[in-house]
């Protein structure tokens, strides 16, 4: 018999109840197992409000790893311990002895484990991973951000405005397109746990939470040599964002006249997206920030609430509710904010078009053009992402990583 599980949605074989790969109990109800701090592991998510709560009640950074120094954990009543989320170490709860070592993970992730983005858009293309890691793109190819044949075990891609970008299982990184600010120029990438992309720029998110660029920096848009402790990134037109361990909020790059790196004074803040001019975040109780241009409304966000993830497009930002449904403010030119969307699992947003990811792999789109409304269309099989999950069952904030697409 194999069973799934709903931490790590690794596969198990045989009857036990212990997860191979994170040490879940499936004997005991999920809610027992509450976390310090989010994110949860890698492709992991709450599976209820109980958890979720429990989860933000205790305070985050109340102990180190021994082995990596990390902040995060997930607990396990029934091991009696506290698993490691960056190296899967366990350390003994207070006043109890470990009972159980997990095994740490593989090197190489499953194909099936999603790190990131699944679905991208970039200014002039939609961008997929499909079920079995491979990638398909449609839409302008002038730069040749098309040339993804050969791409496979992806995890996550990004998109800017002429490039398109991809994560592999083994933490390398694929790029095509555009490269002449050398915003291509990944190839010795390695270790990367997430990435993203602005106009002319990439950005990775190391392992130890370091982060790392390639391309246009005139700006200051790349300096982020001095960032630590960053959990997830987002690259705008001319800025980088960064999200860290403690859920505050950095950015660098052009400022002067929309402040879109205004972010110092954010705070518990579980996802961040950056759009051409304008920065949003997502907060712990689900609600939404957003700083910089609102020339087209794209920062009115405060009245929303129940968010699980959020996108940011050119001129416009777009919500995902726990419900599946969609929200959107912001120029609606292309009618990339129409849309009577409902099961959405996923968002991207990027130039003049939304696109959303339903539970069943197909996707949905709104704005852009209609050569890439035809492609995207007849595609299938897209790969649904471990996390965020929206459904009436599941109504708590995803603690994962946002992305510019």
């Amino acid at each position: 018999m194999i069973w799934t599980c709903p931490v790590c949605h690794a596969e198990n074989s045989g009857g036990g109840s212990f997860c191979k790969e994170c040490g879940f109990d499936r004997s005991r109800d999920y809610e027992t197992y509450p976390t310090l701090t989010a994110p949860l592991p890698a492709g992991a998510q709450p599976v209820s409000a109980l958890a979720v709560a429990r989860q933000q009640k205790l305070a985050p950074g109340a102990m180190k790893c021994p082995d990596c120094g990390n902040l995060t954990f997930y607990c396990s009543l029934q091991l009696g311990q506290l698993i490691c989320t960056r190296c899967h170490g366990a350390v003994p709860l207070a006043g109890k002895a470990p009972m159980h070592r997990v095994s740490p993970p593989a090197k190489t992730p499953s194909p099936s484990l999603r790190r990131g983005a699944v679905i991208a858009c970039g200014a002039e293309t939609v961008v997929a991973i499909k079920a079995d890691g491979t990638c398909v793109v449609a839409g302008n190819n002038r730069s040749g951000q098309c040339r993804v044949e050969g791409w496979k075990d992806l995890i996550a891609v990004a998109a800017g405005d002429e490039h398109t970008v991809g994560l592999r299982s083994d933490g390398t990184v694929v790029a095509t397109g555009s490269n002449w600010s050398g915003q291509c120029g990944v190839s010795d990438w390695a270790g990367i746990t997430a990435i993203a992309a602005g106009r002319w720029h990439t950005v990775g998110l190391k392992e130890d939470g370091t982060v790392v660029a390639a391309g246009g920096n005139g700006d200051g848009r790349c300096n982020m040599g001095d960032w630590t402790d960053i959990i997830a990134v987002a690259a705008g037109g001319n800025h980088t964002v960064g999200l860290r361990a403690d859920h505050t909020v950095v950015a660098v790059g052009t400022n002067f006249l929309y402040g879109q790196c205004n972010v110092s004074g954010w705070h518990d803040i579980a996802a961040v997206a950056a759009g051409a001019c304008h920065t949003v975040g997502l907060r712990t109780n689900g609600t939404v920030v957003a700083v910089g241009s609102n020339g087209s409304g794209q920062c009115n966000v405060r009245k929303w609430t129940d968010i699980i993830a959020v996108a940011a497009g050119e001129h416009h930002t777009v919500g995902l509710k726990s419900d599946g449904t969609v929200v959107a403010v912001g120029e609606n030119s292309s009618g990339q904010c129409n849309w009577g969307w409902n099961g959405m699992v996923a968002i991207a947003a990027g130039g003049n078009q939304t696109v959303g990811l339903r539970a069943d792999g197909v996707l949905a789109l709104a704005g852009g053009s209609h050569d890439i409304l035809r492609s995207v269309k007849q595609w299938r099989d897209i790969a649904v992402p471990a996390s965020p999950s929206a459904g009436p069952a599941q109504r708590v904030p995803f603690f994962g990583r946002g992305n510019r697409t």
